[in-house]
């Protein structure tokens, strides 16, 4: 009957592991910010430029943001980081979980209502192909600012 004490064990350690990690996680996970921030690196941004003026063809980029974060009213602020427009700036559109859309040119700053525990949001970024590219040491980047207050 050694194999039945063993098996006991067994499950008792993978049991009380699993509750161990179960609480760390909620721990982790429990407090949810207000705030968050971050530069989504534009891959290849120098090459696409390059066609798109060969091409005459403006340069798009498009991505999902899915964050853990408080319910509230919500501000979200999105621009581009190593990038400078003359007249013709870059559009910028966020379509939020519910289907509102937001749309604006340049630097743009969104506010709107969440009651869910997290917020996604897809972005559609247009550039024109007559901006030009700033040096910058991380490289060209979008830079999505949210919070919650």
């Amino acid at each position: 009957m050694k194999w039945w004490k063993l098996l006991t064990l067994i499950f008792v350690f993978s049991l009380t592991l699993s509750a161990l990690a179960a609480s760390f996680g909620m721990a982790y996970w429990s407090p949810l910010k207000g705030r968050m921030h971050a530069e989504i690196r534009l891959d290849n941004f120098e090459s696409l430029m390059k066609f798109g003026r060969a091409v005459d063809r403006n340069v798009t980029y498009s991505f999902d943001v899915f964050w853990p974060m408080k319910p509230g009213k919500t501000s979200l602020s999105v621009g581009l980081a190593g990038v400078a427009c003359g007249s013709e700036n870059y559009t910028v559109t966020v379509v939020t979980m519910n289907g509102r859309e937001f749309r604006g040119s340049g630097p743009q700053r969104f506010t709107f209502n969440r009651r869910d525990p997290f917020l996604y949001f897809h972005v559609h970024i247009v550039i024109p192909n007559s901006c030009r590219i700033v040096p910058r040491r991380n490289g060209q980047a979008v830079v999505i600012d949210a919070e919650v207050g």
